[in-house]
């Protein structure tokens, strides 16, 4: 038991120096095994991610461009979460979040099909040009972004997908399996795809 906890508190400080540039993370909080931090076309010396304090975190950060901005607040739980992030993620505090959950907060390519008709040929000449990097030379002018605010106290279940420009309420809870494509009202639970309210919670 004591040598896992070891482990554990190894790649918690081995991911921290590596991504020291990077990482903003009060040293309260955990980056549990099985997070990791991806920069798909490199990095800038800028934190990307801010982390406040007494959080357990067990997520994949993806950064498919230089830009994007990841804040968590304090006291959070992520159990197991993929945020893809190009524009902006705010989780605030008290939130909790369990596995298999995914933050989306840009489209990957355009809805026009002339727009988006030359993103596969790009991707194939990129993964054979730069040792297996397909977005390397992207085209993002027709990519619609937007952020996406998860307010304090929230509760999203498992398996829940959150899509660009959502905000989801203080108080909300998402039903496992949803997918979020519109704003949860604070103090109300959804569910579906797409999520619909089905009940107030109200204190």
């Amino acid at each position: 038991m004591l040598l896992k906890l070891l482990h554990k508190l190894k790649f918690k400080k081995q991911l921290r120096k590596k991504f020291s540039d990077q990482l903003s993370i009060q040293s309260s909080s955990v980056l549990l095994e099985g997070s990791n931090i991806d920069f798909r076309v490199g990095k800038q010396k800028r934190h990307y991610i801010t982390i406040g304090e007494k959080c357990l975190i067990n997520a994949c950060f993806v950064f498919e461009t230089q830009t994007g901005d990841v804040k968590i607040g304090n006291n959070v739980h992520l159990g197991g979460v993929n945020i893809i992030c190009r524009s902006k993620i705010v989780i605030e505090n008290d939130v909790t979040m369990a596995w298999g959950i995914t933050l989306y907060d840009h489209n990957s390519h355009s809805i026009y099909w002339s727009k988006r008709q030359n993103d596969n040929v790009q991707c194939y000449s990129d993964y054979f040009e730069h040792n297996g990097n397909n977005v390397v030379n992207k085209d993002w002018s027709s990519v619609v972004e937007k952020p996406i605010t998860i307010k304090s106290k929230a509760w999203i279940g498992f398996n829940v997908i959150i899509l660009k420009g959502v905000t989801i309420g203080e108080g909300a809870v998402i039903g496992a399996g949803s997918i979020v494509t519109q704003d949860v009202p604070d103090w109300s639970v959804a569910a579906g795809n797409p999520a619909r309210v089905v009940k107030s919670v109200k204190e």
